[in-house]
């Protein structure tokens, strides 16, 4: 490196006085002995043996300041002389540490809880060994004391560190895992928790404490956490540590996690306890994944629990039975969401956390579910209609209350009065009239459809369909003028109408009622800008037809056109399929987002009769394909053609 006053100092490769550095542990711990006989060097003295810089330069320095070469002082890097490892090797060989070979150092074969590694890999430390109950550890700036105590705290040993260079360390944790990436600014997997951190990972610890307590990450507040219950007991009960859950690193833990789920837009928050020394697991589900978030001490388990029970105006003292709250999050100093929590107990006297983020928003415009042109069709005429029952179907999470919402935003105009009842409200709109459900205090679906039939409504949304007193008055209203727009938690459409015929819905009412029903899915999108076509495989176009009329009355002959029009080719050799591959902008996942899979029924004549004479679901779903819907699998295997998703995807949707 050519300083500013023009010297080019040498950097000899060799450790000087010439000595080979340690790569087994037997060589370190006599190495460790051995300079406990070296003569004690200056820094200048250490930057002339390093070769960083030349020995005018040094003089010329010591001229100018006195103090700069006496002290840690910063100045050498901020005036680009030195590189932060340049500075912190020189300080090393000045405080007498042990240099070591991390490249070919003989690593053990067992090695610590993979917690403690990852927290040693995020500052680039490399675990060597244990001699005579010391752990030895090599870091790249072995003379900072507060990573030495964190250390000390993380391990609960006695640690000694000694000097490595930074790249060895870097290129040797690679080899050790060569799936855990390496962090960049742009890119970090480690766990989901990394992906909001953005700061160099590579920072000295001591660095990294100097953060602001709003700034503070998790992994940071978890060793302070654990270092303020030092003083408690191992012995104690869990329960007994819940003393802990109001003390103020605990306040910012638990909005630290929220925080940091909210920021990943992570849908739901899992704390998953485990008993006695077991690291405990905290996971986040996104695009309905769940991904590691990060493992909790078992020091902090039940002060977590109980600080979440005490927003969630919960019986702290209750272990033993399942409860269900909810945390409004801007009451503790945060945004605008709402957090439905449910606590369920698990073996061995644990506690496991579910929590459930509502934030708030808008809905979602019609033309952005990722319909095709003929289910938007469909779906803008079923809600243009003045009266009848419009249904959603699907599993949990499938979003369902987001595409009533969507309808709900298209026929929102100053003429319509419109009443949703919803468990919780999720989505909120400008001009409709929304209620909360409180089973607690008796307001559910049923008693709020009463409410709202007494309140002159042009249209109502209820949440969900649960029981027959629900599904018969919604039915009553939607006979009686009244458009009505509700969920049921079934596989299909044709599946939707025998279960509300089974909660003993007659039939006739029903089948004039009944406008129409979306079923639908959620799944994982292909990341736009890594995903890669490929052509099929020999004979896989004549496989994947009869997958897709499969159970239907279509012929292979319409199969065939179907997919080659939604690939917009003319022959099954021009096809080609996307497929997954991973890159910074999707987290190197190959996929970035979700989009919505469809099968909209439309009532119609043939149909009518069909429901009104109890029907079995394989005849309403053969007439509703004559009529033209496509099914769950047809529309997935179709944006499979399309490019939009993989066919991993694409049969997650209807297998």
């Amino acid at each position: 490196m050519l300083t500013n006053s023009g010297f080019l100092p040498t950097r000899p490769d060799s450790l000087s006085p010439e000595k080979a550095r340690p790569t087994t542990l037997t060589q370190l711990l006599r190495a460790t002995q051995d300079l406990k006989l070296e003569p004690i060097i200056t820094l200048a003295m250490a930057l002339e043996q390093l070769g960083l810089l030349h020995p005018r330069e040094i003089e010329m320095l010591t001229d100018e300041d006195p103090q700069l070469l006496r002290s840690r002082s910063p100045e050498l890097v901020e005036r680009l002389l030195l590189t932060p490892e340049d500075l912190h090797h020189a300080l090393a060989r000045t405080a007498g540490i042990v240099e070591v070979d991390a490249a070919n150092f003989m690593l053990p074969e067992r090695a610590f809880d993979g917690q403690l590694l990852r927290k040693m890999r995020n500052h680039d430390l490399l675990f060597l060994g244990e001699a005579d109950e010391t752990l030895f550890i090599a870091s790249w700036h072995p003379t900072d004391e507060d990573m030495y105590h964190h250390l000390c705290t993380l391990t609960g040993r006695s640690v000694r560190v000694v000097w490595a260079d930074r790249d060895a360390i870097v290129a040797r944790l690679e080899r050790m895992d060569p799936l855990a990436p390496k962090w960049t600014p742009e890119h970090d997997m480690l766990t989901a928790h990394q992906a909001v951190k953005r700061k160099a990972l590579t920072t000295p610890l001591a660095a990294t404490n100097a953060v602001t307590v709003h700034d503070q990450d998790m992994e940071h507040l978890m060793d302070e956490a654990v270092q303020g219950l030092s003083s408690v007991q191992p012995r104690k009960a869990p329960q007994e540590l819940d003393e802990s859950s109001d003390s103020p690193i605990m306040v910012r833990m638990v909005k630290r996690l929220i925080m940091d789920a909210q920021a990943l837009h992570a849908s739901d928050i899992h704390i998953e306890t485990n008993p006695g020394e077991e690291f405990s697991r905290i996971r986040l589900r996104r695009d309905g994944d769940l991904e590691l978030y990060q493992k909790l001490s078992p020091r902090l388990r039940a002060a977590m629990v109980s600080r979440i029970k005490i927003m969630a105006r919960l019986d702290i003292s209750e272990h033993r039975r399942p409860q269900d709250g909810k945390i409004n999050f801007s009451e503790f100093g945060g945004d605008s969401l709402e957090l439905r929590v449910s606590i369920m107990p698990t073996h061995d006297g644990m506690e496991d956390v579910v929590m459930r983020l509502l934030a708030s928003s808008k809905p979602v415009p019609l033309a952005k579910l990722g319909l095709q042109p003929r289910d938007a069709e469909a779906v803008a005429r079923t809600s243009a209609r003045s009266f009848g029952l419009i249904l959603a179907a699907g599993p949990t999470g499938s979003g369902k209350t987001t595409t009533l919402h969507s309808m709900l935003a298209e026929i929102n105009t100053e003429e319509r009065k419109i009443w949703t009842a919803e468990d919780p409200i999720e989505i909120t709109q400008p001009g409709l009239r929304q209620v909360q459900v409180n089973p607690k205090i008796g307001l559910t679906f049923a008693n709020a459809m009463r409410g709202f039939l007494r309140a002159d409504p042009d249209v109502i949304m209820i949440g969900e369909i649960r029981d027959q007193e629900t599904a018969k008055i919604v039915i009553e209203a939607s006979l009686t003028g009244h458009l009505v727009l509700s969920t049921l938690h079934t596989n299909s459409a044709s599946e939707s109408v025998v279960r509300l015929l089974d909660l003993g819905m007659d039939a006739l009412n029903f089948a004039d009622s009944l406008v129409g029903i979306v079923a639908q899915r959620l799944v994982r999108s292909l990341c736009p800008h890594c995903s890669q076509k490929g052509p099929l495989l020999p004979g896989q176009f004549t496989e994947l037809v009869k997958e897709y009329v499969q159970a239907s009355p279509l012929s292979e002959e319409e199969g065939a056109r179907r997919l080659l029009a939604a690939a917009g080719v003319q022959t099954p050799e021009e096809v080609t399929l996307k497929t997954a591959q991973g890159c910074d902008h999707c987290g190197g996942k190959g996929y970035k987002g979700r989009m919505g899979i469809y099968e909209i029924l439309e009532n119609s004549p043939t149909l009518r009769l069909l429901i009104q004479r109890n029907a079995r679901p394989a005849e309403i779903y053969e007439e509703a394909i004559k009529s033209g819907m496509r099914s769950l699998r047809h529309d997935a295997l179709e944006k499979c053609f399309q490019g939009l998703i993989d066919l991993h995807q694409a049969r997650l949707a209807y297998l």
